[in-house]
């Protein structure tokens, strides 16, 4: 569906001579991922908003999405397996700020952002096969991702004492990636 509506918007800025017919094929990828990332957008939205928990929610995915973006992760292998994941994953942790208590959150924390460490610091960046990159943007990326974690890091510390419930909205968010992380390099182990 998001390829098929990426397609005929790129036909269409083609036909009207927007952009050059040799480049519509480009363009067309570009439309499909702004499209694929403004429905997951909405998605979430929709979720925080029916659960009555937008601001967890709003951490949350912003630590995951501001490491990820250089770290890499998981990659599901269409659209819709990309939006059941986040449902999955966003279900799972609206459930568990549900039930876990603040004084459990505070222990969690600081465990999961030692785990998130050891991970990011092993592991970042996963590279995906379709988008090799080299040794050189593979250090920015790396030490991208780290910058990011390390802002997120005092974000985490000085909400810990204050707020200790952002913070681990935030830390999940952070823990979350480095799963998803580990989650592609299996993947990409067992696709080898």
């Amino acid at each position: 569906m998001i390829s098929k509506l990426a397609k005929g918007m790129a036909c269409f800025f083609s036909d009207n001579k927007i952009i050059a017919a040799e480049d519509s094929e480009v363009y067309a990828y570009g439309i499909e991922l702004l499209l694929s990332t403004i429905f997951n957008l909405v998605v979430a939205i929709i979720i925080a908003l029916i659960s009555n928990e937008f601001i967890p929610c709003f951490f949350n995915l912003t630590a995951f999405v501001t490491i990820r973006m250089y770290a890499g992760g998981y990659h599901a292998d269409t659209h819709w397996g990309c939006m059941l994941t986040l449902v999955c994953v966003l279900s799972v942790f609206i459930l568990s700020i549900k039930t876990i208590s603040i004084t459990t959150m505070s222990i969690l924390s600081p465990i999961l952002w030692i785990l998130s460490a050891i991970i990011l610091f092993r592991f970042a960046p996963v590279e995906h096969p379709n988008k090799p990159i080299s040794e050189k943007k593979k250090m920015k990326l790396r030490k991208k991702s780290l910058i990011s974690f390390f802002v997120w890091t005092i974000f985490c510390i000085i909400f810990y004492f204050f707020k200790s419930e952002i913070c681990f909205y935030s830390v999940t968010g952070i823990f979350t990636l480095n799963c998803a992380m580990i989650a592609e390099k299996i993947r990409l182990h067992m696709k080898s």
